[in-house]
């Protein structure tokens, strides 16, 4: 028999949409080492044994409010194993991960493919973003390595999912005046919705995942410490330093098709401490990167000037009324896909910087020889994604799109202009 789990989050029924699209994000890492079948397997195994979204499956994914159940027969993590062709065969096997479609209904949601050689191997590991996240991503690849280092080692175990009544603490979720806020916020986003529903063309053509392409860059140890050191000097973060050079790539490339609008997904874990870090979870805020019409000519100044606004929408942050008010628009689900899949497109990018891996670089008989920024994409309009990361003290950044929405040299271009500026930007 089946052990329900709970009912899906707003957000992350609104990943899972009816089930029929993929929504995915991929982790790829370099090892120097070899590894078996057996051993890699019973690595995954471990970490499906602790981690109940790793078991899940979806029922009633197309009704009004699916759950996430544990089948009676768990099913285990499928590991292929493939012969390493070339250098850049991971991006080829991260592509076919994007573009997966898991069984939502009978799980498990989660796969790998390892590709082998003499010394060395890749892993690509995908998973449905509603299971997980960028940092849940790492806690799997950390766990997967000390196991592999220590097949005996202790991971803990979790019993359930963590439910939203779990994450809100107990004194906000009985404050009549949050609960007001959050009633009143949620009706507000219903009647947008309801009002722009019959604007929003059903006509448009879904997107191809066969036209998806990633660009990926690594930038020099060097380049990294000079980037990072300016940016530390300017009192400005990575993250924002790397958004404005990407707005005005894209004002650069696109011109006047340019949005002057950057999404930035924040991990809840920052805010909510209920959520352990050991813990997988799928669900961001977001903050909004853009350039006022002043424009500051120096680089620098801009980029104090932006990270003020920054840390003002930083402050302003509510998880817990955010995470309240989402959970009363269940019934506006349909419209919400429908704007994010049909409307008309209002930003340039989705962009996250996951930082510096915490990753070891040895793992017993392993050492790891890169960690390639993950990436994710999924059905709704603009695909757009960057994600950047640090590991061995080189900063990584993989850009997936579609060729339809932004054609692949445009692509090429807004890279390029960011890796040019960034070398300008640290030039002794």
């Amino acid at each position: 028999m089946q052990r329900k789990e709970r009912p899906l989050l707003f957000l992350e029924r609104t990943l899972a949409g009816d089930g029929s699209q993929p929504f995915n994000g991929v982790f790829s890492i370099r090892i120097k080492g070899q590894v078996n079948s057996i051993e890699l397997s019973n690595a995954f195994s471990k970490i499906q044994r602790k981690h109940p979204q790793l078991q899940i499956a979806i029922a009633d994914i197309k009704e009004k409010r699916p759950y996430f159940f544990i089948p009676t027969e768990i099913k285990p993590i499928p590991v292929s194993f493939l012969p390493w062709k070339h250098e850049h065969e991971w991006q080829e096997q991260s592509l076919l991960g994007l573009r997966h479609h898991f069984d939502l209904e009978n799980g498990p949601l989660i796969q790998a493919v390892c590709l082998n050689t003499e010394g060395m191997f890749d892993l690509i590991i995908t998973f449905h973003h509603c299971i997980c996240d960028g940092g849940g991503g790492v806690l799997l690849l950390h766990e997967l390595l000390e196991i592999l280092k220590e097949p005996g080692v202790s991971i803990g175990r979790h019993d359930r999912l963590l439910d939203y009544k779990d994450i809100v603490p107990k004194d906000i979720l009985k404050q009549k005046k949050v609960h007001l806020k959050t009633t009143i916020l949620a009706a507000l986003v219903k009647s947008a919705l309801t009002v722009s529903a019959p604007f929003i063309s059903k006509n448009k053509l879904r997107l191809s995942r066969l036209d998806d392409y990633i660009i990926h860059r690594k930038l020099p140890l060097e380049l990294t410490d000079r980037w990072i050191k300016k940016c530390k000097e300017a009192s400005t973060t990575v993250n924002t330093a790397t958004g404005l050079l990407m707005l005005k790539a894209y004002q650069h490339v696109q011109g006047n098709h340019a949005k002057n609008k950057i999404s930035c997904p924040v991990d809840i874990r920052r805010f909510a401490t209920q959520i352990t870090n050991d813990q997988l979870f799928s669900f961001g805020l977001v903050l909004t990167l853009s350039r006022d019409g002043k424009k500051e000519q120096d680089f620098w100044k801009e980029a104090t000037v932006l990270q003020t606004t920054v840390d003002r929408q930083t402050k302003k942050l509510r998880p817990y009324e955010f995470l309240m008010t989402f959970e009363r628009l269940h019934s506006a689900l349909p419209n919400m896909l429908n704007m994010l899949t049909y409307g008309k497109v209002g930003n340039d990018m989705m962009f996250s910087n996951i930082g510096k891996i915490p990753l070891k670089e040895k793992y017993g008989k392993f050492e790891i020889d890169t960690v390639f920024s993950p990436m994710v994409i999924g059905p709704f309009a603009n695909p757009s994604t960057l994600i950047c990361s640090t590991f061995r003290d080189k900063l990584d950044f993989s850009f997936v799109s579609n060729e339809a929405f932004l054609p692949q040299n445009k692509a090429v271009e807004l890279i390029d202009y960011l890796h040019e500026k960034i070398e300008l930007l640290t030039d002794k």
